[in-house]
């Protein structure tokens, strides 16, 4: 199922998609939302309730918590699907759909049954579903943006039908043409009408508007995009209109559209399309359909729905060419075409007439049928008609106004306020029960937020080749490599604080986790943060990544990041050079990551095997949940022959401070097989016992989350550089680690990786000039290192302090707070005391 729908969902708003599926099928739908997240449930209408199932599993198994969401708001209907002669509701019909309430107010009222709530979908994040149908039926997908309250939201959407027999899909899909003003083909009816905005004095504004008549599906778009803003099922709604000054009033029980056609041409051929839809004049689909609908293929006479909208083409015709005689000749023949069309249903030529009337006055009998569209006369005009005029925030939101607001505001977006039922909030803990997240001075993230800043990704192409690494390792079998001295040309223009920095790559993972709308119980919290854990393993996926390793820092070298884009600041520093060991410290609006990892490496003849000492600690500032995990084993194989490449090894625990626990296992290649990918992932909850809740996918791709009906796809892996096999195998977030932006400049500390003079020469390919400083630095360090030996001192690193008293590679290093901590001092620009390392 590719080419999804792009979905347009105002703020304070709701988007409801519907579908119609036949017995015995299945209904199978994906939906993405772009950039920001989207609450998302699956209904029913009661009229057809039935038995309905997800394939393959019960609705108990389904991915996420069954939860009922908020109430839907809408009105009881009646069974019957056909509209109504006259009003007879309330004076406030209209002022019920007030977006005021948008899905919060009237549950007992509903006309739709909750199959399953979804509750609220991450952005980015492909998720895929399958519905079994017994019974059929007309079911919603219920988009719901009312907690953003500037925001409108994008999504991706498909559904299709896949009936047992033939196993052939419907495709849901608009396809038309945004230059033409009105056009009709085959099964659809488009043109431009004027749609009443949402606020009071707003006024209509332009739309475009495409009915599906096979499906009865009336969608609106605007006219410049071809993003979905809303549809309406008119079988199922109410169709007023008012020929006196073309308006149109639709109402699905769910919301109301008042709309008004551009001319008398237009108002006419959409009243005739929406007749012909509530009468059922519209031939039904064919019980076995082995191509895609066409207007070929709906039948082999035209039928009476296809008239009117041939109707509607003569009628434009004539209005646009009065004086015309062939025109003239046209209509006549057409109008004799419709009435043996129509038969005994057409009694007089004033009736077909009626079909092109300009002026509409003998089309009330038409309105006033039991099935068709209500007619309003000027004379006679309800009070509830009069109210609508007034209640327009039943209809639409300021679109316009919406869309400048967000350019000014480029993604910036109002936070969304979680609800709860009442059920809910008994069992959920109180404020006062949780733990209490530490406060510190450096809470305030700076220097974020921060103007967006331009980053090239891109780095000089490597004109050279690392020299064959067998003459250096095969006197040091089963030796730490990290403490031989190798070529510059072995190394890759980064460090390894800035290899270690990679871990960030995609911290939107653990806001996804700790913001999503999940249970405990579940199993999704602790395995979206696995795959968080995981997620960095991708950086090495390129095979020119592994033949080559970053530069090793000095002792005191730091390295920062700042990713305004990415909402995360991260500090680094090398705190100990015999055993090298580096400690991080990153900071976000809602959670904070600290790790030291000590790297060592090892030749065993035929490959290198790579482990990390040192715990990964995730603390969640809102309920102070921890969470800890190891980085895994690697193994760089290939080393003399063949084609090198990274494998991870073994299993990895990711565990959660409330007793939770993810356990990760890699899969095991043969001798002959290549690199292996493969990665599962399950849930133990505190009894250890295993969670139905898995991930699986490659550590090279992405990762899914799945039950056994419903899945999501919660990461993939980012983009590489282009011709990233002369680029060291770089990912583009490799390559931006070196860069200094406008945010760097003048502002880094004097000990920052993207300062060493060795590595800048290296990286624009001088590599005799990178070779002479990189020796020199060294040199420099043996001396500093010496000096301190004689006078009976340590290094003393300046922005983390060792807790513990093992050795510093089996210890955790804390980041130190306060006013010298380094965001302070970077703020001040107090770097006097800091080794000058080049």
């Amino acid at each position: 199922m590719d080419n999804l729908e792009t979905l347009e969902i105002h703020s304070k708003d709701f988007l409801i998609k519907w579908i119609n599926a036949p017995d015995n099928s299945i209904i199978d739908w994906q939906v993405k939302p772009l950039k920001k997240s989207i609450n998302f449930a699956f209904y029913r209408k009661k009229d057809d309730l039935s038995q309905t199932t997800e394939a393959n599993g019960s609705s108990s198994t389904a991915l996420d918590p069954i939860t009922p969401p908020p109430p839907l708001n809408n009105r009881a209907r009646s069974g019957s699907t056909a509209s109504v002669n006259q009003f007879t509701k309330p004076n406030d019909v209209y002022k019920s759909k007030s977006r005021s309430s948008t899905l919060s107010s009237i549950n007992e009222k509903s006309d739709l049954t909750l199959i399953k709530n979804y509750n609220k979908l991450v952005a980015n994040e492909l998720v895929r579903g399958k519905f079994e149908v017994s019974k059929g039926g007309m079911f919603a997908f219920v988009f719901d943006n009312s907690f953003s309250k500037t925001i409108a939201k994008s999504v991706q959407f498909k559904s299709e039908i896949v009936t047992p027999e033939q196993q052939h899909t419907y495709h849901d899909q608009h396809v038309f043409d945004l230059e033409q003003k009105s056009s009709t083909s085959g099964d659809t009816l488009q043109s431009v009408m004027l749609k009443k905005r949402r606020k009071k004095l707003q006024g209509f504004t332009k739309r475009y508007f495409v009915l599906n008549i096979q499906r009865g599906l009336l969608s609106y778009f605007k006219v410049d995009d071809r993003k979905l803003r809303g549809q309406m099922p008119i079988k199922e709604s109410i169709v007023s209109a008012n020929p006196s000054n073309r308006e149109l009033i639709i109402d699905s029980g769910m919301e109301v559209w008042h709309l008004k056609a551009v001319n008398q041409a237009d108002f006419n051929a959409w009243v005739n399309a929406f007749n012909a839809i509530k009468k059922e004049e519209v031939q039904q689909l064919p019980q076995k359909q082995e191509k895609p609908l066409s207007s070929s293929t709906i039948s082999n006479g035209p039928t009476a729905t296809e008239l009117q909208v041939l109707a509607f083409k003569i009628d434009q015709l004539k209005t646009e060419n009065p004086q015309s005689e062939l025109v003239e000749d046209i209509h006549a023949d057409f109008m004799t075409l419709l009435a043996k069309a129509k038969g005994e249903q057409l009694s007089s030529t004033q009736d077909t007439q009626s079909v092109f009337s300009s002026d509409f006055q003998d089309a009330q009998d038409h309105f006033y049928e039991d099935s068709g569209v209500v007619y309003l006369d000027e004379g006679k005009t309800p009070q509830q008609y009069e109210e609508i005029n007034e209640v327009e925030e039943s209809s639409d939101e300021e679109e316009d106004e919406e869309d400048d607001y967000q350019q000014k505001q480029g993604t910036l977006e109002a936070v969304p306020v979680a609800t709860s039922t009442p059920e809910q909030q008994q069992q959920e803990p109180q404020a006062q029960d949780l733990p209490q997240p530490t406060v510190s001075e450096d809470d305030n993230l700076y220097p974020l937020p921060h103007d967006p800043v331009s980053r090239d990704a891109d780095v000089p192409i490597c004109n050279h080749t690392p020299p064959s690494v067998l003459s250096f390792v095969r006197k040091n079998v089963g030796k730490d490599l990290s403490t031989i001295a190798m070529p510059v040309t072995y190394n890759e223009p980064t460090t390894v604080l800035q290899k270690f920095a990679e871990m960030l790559e995609y911290p939107d993972i653990v806001t996804n986790a700790l913001e999503a709308e999940v249970k405990d119980d579940s199993g999704e919290k602790i395995l979206r943060i696995a795959a968080f854990a995981l997620s960095s393993l991708s950086s090495q996926r390129a095979k020119e990544r592994n033949k080559r390793k970053p530069f090793n820092p000095l002792l005191g070298e730091t390295y920062e990041l700042v990713r305004e884009d990415l909402g995360f600041r991260l500090i680094s520093e090398k705190v100990s050079h015999r055993p090298p060991v580096f400690a991080y410290h990153i900071d976000t609006e809602s959670w904070t990551l600290a790790y030291t990892l000590a790297p060592s490496q090892k030749f065993w003849g035929k490959q290198f095997e790579v482990t990390t000492k040192g715990n990964i600690y995730l603390t969640d500032k809102l309920t102070g949940e921890v969470f800890t995990w190891t980085q895994p084993t690697t193994l760089i194989k290939n080393i003399i022959a063949g084609e090198t490449y990274a494998e991870p090894s073994g299993t990895v625990t990711i565990k959660s401070s409330t007793g939770y626990r993810a356990l990760v296992e890699f899969a095991k290649g043969g001798m002959w097989s290549g690199r292996s990918e493969g990665v599962s992932v399950k849930a133990l909850d505190k009894s250890k016992k295993e969670l139905s809740y898995t991930i699986n996918g490659n550590w090279t791709e992405s990762f899914t989350l799945k039950t056994k009906s419903t899945e999501k796809t919660i990461w993939q892996a980012g983009e590489l550089l282009p011709n990233y096999q002369k680029k060291y195998g770089f990912t583009t977030f490799t390559g931006t680690l070196n860069k200094i932006t406008a945010m760097e400049q003048g502002q880094l500390a004097p000990t920052d990786s993207r300062l060493r003079p060795d590595l800048q020469c290296y990286e624009q390919g001088d590599v005799e000039k990178a070779e002479e400083l990189k020796n020199k630095l060294e040199q420099d360090q043996r001396v500093r290192r010496k000096e301190l030996e004689d006078a009976g001192k340590e290094h003393e690193p300046k922005f983390f302090k060792f807790k513990g008293n093992g050795p510093v590679d089996e210890g955790d290093w804390e980041f130190i707070q306060g006013e010298k901590s380094y965001w302070n001092r970077r703020k001040d620009q107090d770097w006097d005391d800091l080794i000058k390392l080049w």
